[in-house]
């Protein structure tokens, strides 16, 4: 059986790729795997820690406002259309697997042009176009939650199969994950994370809340803060004369590659409305303050986060409201309410779908005609 993954361009497409792809090696052993991304995104580097052959596809969006934007997508999307037909034809998978952003286009649309079966994971509540235009010749769309089919049109085979997570994610205890950042088990941890390249608003406010927040010696925060933003973070807490290497259990990054163990440690979360952060939360029954980024076509983070909220998960901070007094009186009501905590655990594991990379990978199998008749692993 040969899988061709596609999807990238930040970590919240590439992710899923790799879950699914974990997934397929336990069920299918001697799978081929080969990954079609963007040079420029993480799932170059991602695909290479796990041991998957990548290929570069060229890919641009076409929502540009201006004509230059609109013919340089354009071109872009002709040539990695041609990248894209010579791989698949190269290649030659049984299936091909899209997790999303613009480079799941072209070659998307090669499986279609040669006759190759293709399933999508949509990460979002409300999806984006691209998936909403492809899903009518795909063999199947898995996604997050019975909300999400409605989006689509009539017709299209949708599999409520939640989003997948990496196996890391849903392997390490709590207190793994507090050794491996220096942490105590037993005292309250908040791990706040606004994405890979970071959320501006949200690092501003938790400077602005850190010394209420720290106050309370017993509390600890892991902090990642995006790409390019380090800098002044360390510069924001030296003006508050608060030294992350004399404080114990203050853990400031700029990018924490070890994400799992903050989720495994953590109480609560402070965190974008991604679907597959998300995803990862609820897997770990945390309860979350969700910070949705205004910077996203359709809205897609607040749709995500309002299903959260609305199941009793977390709490909905519009960008626009957040500060730092704010975010710390969001903080102190979880914590400091035992009750109030364990209701939104309850909530958010109800949310968790640890068996979506798997359910997944088996829509990939049968899409695929592959005759396996015992999955490792499986039911």
């Amino acid at each position: 059986m040969r899988v061709l993954l596609t999807g990238g361009g930040t970590g919240g497409h590439a992710y899923p790729a790799l879950a699914i792809a974990q997934a397929l090696r336990e069920r299918v052993p001697g799978v081929e795997l080969l990954y079609a991304g963007t040079q420029r995104g993480m799932e170059a580097e991602l695909a290479a820690r796990e041991g998957i052959a990548f290929r570069a596809v060229r890919a641009r969006g076409l929502s540009g406002k201006s004509l230059p934007d609109l013919a340089r997508g354009a071109r872009e999307l002709a040539a990695g259309s041609l990248q894209a037909w010579q791989l698949v034809r190269s290649f030659r998978p049984s299936v091909v697997v899209g997790t999303g952003g613009y480079v799941q286009v072209p070659v998307v649309l090669a499986a279609l042009a040669t006759g190759v079966p293709f399933l999508l994971q949509e990460q979002n509540a409300f999806p984006g176009r691209a998936n909403r235009w492809l899903s009518r010749w795909a063999g199947a769309v898995g996604v997050p939650y019975p909300e999400t089919v409605a989006a689509f049109r009539r017709g299209t085979r949708c599999v409520v199969t939640g989003n997948p997570v990496r196996r890391e994610v849903l392997a390490i205890t709590r207190e793994q994950g507090a050794r491996a950042l220096g942490l105590s088990p037993s005292s309250p941890a908040v791990y706040a994370f606004g994405g890979s390249l970071g959320a501006r608003r949200l690092n501003q406010a938790l400077l602005e809340a850190l010394p209420e927040l720290l106050a309370r010696p017993e509390l600890q925060l892991v902090w990642s803060t995006g790409k390019g933003q380090l800098e002044q973070v360390m510069a924001g807490l030296a003006a508050n004369k608060i030294n992350p290497s004399r404080r114990p259990g203050l853990v400031v990054r700029e990018y924490l590659h070890d994400a799992p163990a903050a989720l495994a440690a953590a109480d609560l979360v402070v965190v974008r409305g991604g679907g597959i952060t998300l995803a990862e939360v609820t897997v770990r029954g945390l309860p979350a303050i969700i910070v949705p980024s205004p910077n996203v076509a359709h809205d897609e983070q607040t749709h995500n986060a309002r299903i959260l909220e609305a199941r009793g998960a977390a709490r909905l901070v519009p960008e626009r409201e957040l500060d730092g007094p704010r975010l710390a009186r969001e903080i102190r009501a979880i914590l400091d309410d035992p009750r109030r905590r364990r209701s939104m655990v309850a909530a958010s594991r109800a949310l968790g779908r640890p068996d979506a990379a798997h359910r997944l990978a088996d829509l990939a199998i049968a899409l695929s005609g592959t005759s396996v008749t015992r999955y490792p692993g499986g039911a």
